[in-house]
C-alpha cells in the first residue's frame, strides 16, 4: 500500500513542471511536484517569455510579477555584436523579442530569464494548493490500468517513500529519464553542438562604457559566446553562454577556464573574475516518437528540444502544460472521457515538430540559410498564434482539407481548432480583451442577436458572453468577420483558448446542438452538463 496518494505526480521541477503545477492549481487540483535539485537554477536558460506564453499567465494575474522581474537589460532591446566588450563592434541589430504582435496578442514578449520566472509560478502555484517538493527524487515506477506508483527518495535524510498516482507528467528535461524508461524514442536533425553559461561576477561597467544592449554577441578566435547582465543597475553578476568546439568535453572545463573565457569575452587578460557556477548543455533538434504511454505524459523538452533561436523551446514546454492540464482536470473530476487525454499529443506533436523545425532554421541562419529551408521560414507571429489543431477535441468542418500546421493568424479563419482571434470585449464597462478571461473555463461567445443560447449555455455551466451587448459596432464587426459567423451564430472556446465548435447560425435546436457537441468534445458517452 502507498504511503501516500495524488491525483497527479509531476516529475521535474524547472519552468514546465512548475507552469503544469500551476495550471493544474488553477484547475483544482492538487498536484504534487518532486525535483531532485535542492533549489531552482541560478541559470537564466530561457530568456525570454513569448506573448503567447504571457497571455496565458495574465489571465492568471501574473503578468505584473513576470514583467517586475525582467531582466535588468530588457528595456534596450537590442543586440550588440563584437569581437569583445572592449573590442571593435561589428554592428547592432534589432532583438528577437521585439517584434510587432500585429494586434494578435494582447500582451508582448517578455525579456525575463528562467530564473527569474521559476520564482514566479512556483509561489503562485504553492498559493493554490500544489505540493511542492524539491531535493527529491523519483527512483522508480510503475504503472496499470489504473494509475502510476513511484517510489521518492528525500535526498536530504535518504528516506524514501511510495505514492500512488492517477497520472504521471515527465517534466525532466532532456536528458528525459523518464521517457527512456518507457522506451520511447526520438527523430529530427540531431544535435548541432553544446554551449556553456558560466554565472560570475566582474565590474564590467567600465568596459560597458555607457552603451546600451540587451545582450552582446562576441566572436574572436578564444571564445564565441552571448554576454549578458543578471543583476540590476549596481550589479556586478553577469552570465557568459560560450560555444564549445566541436568534440569538446565541457567536463575538462574547470574554473580557470571559465575565468580565461570569461577574459577573452570581455578583452580584458588580467580582470578580476569569480565564478559562481558553471554548466552545459546540448543544442539540439528532435521529437519523441510518442507524448503519451499510457497514465504517462510528457511535456517540455522530455517532448521535444530545439536550438535556443526565437526563444521558442521553454515557451513550448509552458504551452504543454497549458493544452494537458484543463483536459487532466475535466477527466480526473470526471467530466470528460479518459479519451480526452489523447487529443494532447494528436494536438502538440504536430505543432512540437513544427516549431523544432522554425527553431532550426533560426539556427542556421546563423552560418548561412540554405534555399530549402528559407522556404520554410513562417514569420514570428505565425509561429507563436497560429497554430492549427486537428484532434477529437475539435469539431471539423465541411471544407477543411486536413492539412497544414498552421495559419497566418494576421488574418484568422475563425476555424474551430485555431486560437480565438483576440477582441477587445466589454463587460460592466470595462474594456478586457478576450483571453483574459479564458483562465479554466469553457466559453460561449454569441453574436449580437445571439440571445438564445444565453440559457443553454447556463444550464451547460458554460460562461457566456453575447458580442455586442456593451461592445461599439466596430467590435461586433470585428467578432462577426474574424469568427466567421451570423449574428445569431456562436463559438465555442476551450479553456485554452482554441475554438472547438463554431456554429455560423442560430440552429433550429440551440440547446441539444451545444449539448451534442460538448459530449463530443469532452468524449463523453451520455449527455451531461459541465456544472
Amino acid at each position: 500500500m502507498a504511503d501516500e496518494t495524488t491525483e497527479v505526480l509531476i516529475v521535474g521541477g524547472s519552468m514546465v513542471g512548475l507552469a503544469q503545477a500551476l495550471f493544474l492549481a488553477r484547475q483544482g487540483i492538487r498536484p504534487l511536484l518532486v525535483e531532485r535539485h535542492a533549489e531552482i537554477s541560478a541559470h537564466p536558460r530561457a530568456q525570454a517569455a513569448s506573448p503567447r506564453t504571457m497571455e496565458l499567465l495574465r489571465a492568471l494575474g501574473l503578468e505584473d510579477a513576470v514583467r517586475a522581474r525582467e531582466n535588468p537589460h530588457a528595456q534596450y532591446g537590442d543586440i550588440l555584436q563584437a569581437e569583445s566588450l572592449t573590442g571593435a563592434e561589428l554592428g547592432r541589430f534589432d532583438g528577437p523579442f521585439r517584434h510587432d504582435p500585429n494586434d494578435v496578442g494582447t500582451t508582448g514578449w517578455t525579456l525575463i530569464g528562467q530564473d527569474r520566472l521559476e520564482p514566479v509560478l512556483r509561489e503562485r502555484a504553492e498559493e493554490l494548493g500544489a505540493d511542492i517538493r524539491f531535493a527529491t527524487e523519483m527512483t522508480e515506477f510503475t504503472q496499470d490500468a489504473d494509475g502510476v506508483t513511484a517510489v521518492l527518495r528525500d535526498l536530504g535524510d535518504g528516506s524514501e517513500r511510495t505514492v500512488r498516482a492517477r497520472y504521471l507528467v515527465a517534466a525532466d528535461g532532456s536528458r528525459a529519464p523518464v521517457r527512456t524508461s518507457l522506451g520511447i524514442g526520438r527523430h529530427g536533425p540531431g544535435v548541432f553542438g553544446r554551449q556553456m553559461n558560466i554565472v560570475f561576477h566582474a565590474d564590467l561597467d567600465p568596459y560597458v562604457a555607457g552603451r546600451t544592449f540587451f545582450l552582446c554577441f562576441v566572436s574572436n578566435p578564444t571564445v564565441k559566446g552571448v554576454l549578458g547582465k543578471l543583476g540590476g543597475a549596481d550589479s556586478d553578476r553577469w552570465v557568459l553562454a560560450p560555444s564549445l568546439p566541436p568534440g569538446a568535453d565541457h567536463r575538462a572545463y574547470g574554473t580557470e577556464d571559465c575565468v580565461e573565457l570569461v577574459r577573452a569575452a570581455v578583452g580584458v587578460p588580467d580582470l578580476p573574475v569569480a565564478v559562481e557556477s558553471a554548466t552545459s548543455w546540448e543544442i539540439a533538434a528532435w521529437v519523441a516518437d510518442r507524448f503519451r504511454s499510457g497514465r504517462v505524459l510528457l511535456a517540455g523538452d522530455c517532448a521535444h528540444v530545439m536550438p535556443p533561436t526565437g526563444g521558442f523551446g521553454g515557451n513550448m514546454g509552458i504551452q504543454d502544460a497549458h493544452n494537458l492540464a484543463w483536459k487532466l482536470a475535466r477527466v480526473l473530476r470526471g467530466e470528460a472521457g479518459p479519451g480526452l487525454l489523447d487529443t494532447y499529443e494528436q494536438e502538440r506533436a504536430p505543432v512540437a515538430e513544427f516549431t523544432v523545425d522554425q527553431g532550426v532554421i533560426r539556427y542556421l541562419q546563423r552560418s548561412g540559410l540554405d534555399e530549402a529551408a528559407a522556404a520554410r521560414h513562417r514569420p514570428e507571429t505565425t509561429v507563436l498564434f497560429g497554430h492549427v489543431y486537428r484532434s477529437d477535441a475539435v469539431i471539423g468542418e465541411a471544407g477543411d482539407d486536413g492539412t497544414g500546421v498552421v495559419e497566418d493568424p494576421t488574418t484568422p479563419s475563425g476555424r474551430p481548432g485555431t486560437r480565438a482571434p483576440h477582441l477587445p470585449l466589454v463587460r460592466q464597462g470595462k474594456e478586457i480583451p478576450l483571453h483574459d478571461l479564458l483562465d479554466g473555463d469553457f466559453w460561449l461567445l454569441a453574436g449580437p442577436n445571439g440571445t438564445a443560447w444565453q440559457e443553454p449555455a447556463a444550464t451547460l455551466g458554460l460562461s457566456f458572453h453575447r458580442v455586442g451587448t456593451e461592445e461599439p459596432p466596430e467590435v461586433v464587426e470585428r467578432f462577426l468577420a474574424r469568427y466567421g459567423v451570423q449574428d445569431t451564430g456562436a463559438v465555442l472556446l476551450r479553456p485554452d483558448g482554441f475554438i472547438a465548435w463554431r456554429g455560423t447560425d442560430l440552429p433550429e435546436h440551440p440547446a441539444e446542438s451545444l449539448m451534442t457537441t460538448l459530449d463530443t468534445v469532452l468524449h463523453r458517452t451520455a449527455p451531461q452538463g459541465l456544472s
